[in-house]
């Protein structure tokens, strides 16, 4: 078994235009955090949150927005070998560009 850890999520580029982006993280379909308001260039420390997995995990961000549809700013899969910081992009919508730093034990 292996364990996944988020470090923290960095903002290059934000989805919404008018304001800043509401940004859930998930694991496996299921939420983990947020969502968190944030603005461009900034970075979330995400306090290592970690869930133990076999195989392969997903990771996604979605952009909640109040007035629409939720966004996802895509799913990435992580595999089981040990890595540390290691980054994921998410870049899956053409205004947002992300980042998640984590570390696979």
């Amino acid at each position: 078994m292996s364990t996944i850890k988020l470090n923290s999520l960095h903002c290059e580029k934000l989805q919404d235009s008018i304001s800043e982006d509401e940004i859930e993280v998930r694991i496996n379909g299921l939420k983990v955090a947020g969502p968190f308001g944030v603005h461009k260039d900034e970075t979330v420390q995400l306090g290592g949150i970690s869930r133990s997995f076999t195989g392969t995990v997903n990771v996604q961000l979605v952009e909640k927005d109040a007035n629409s549809a939720t966004d996802s700013l895509g799913t990435r899969t992580v595999g089981s070998h040990p890595v540390t910081g290691n980054t994921l992009v998410f870049d899956a919508l053409k205004h947002a560009y992300y980042t998640v730093n984590y570390t696979v034990s």
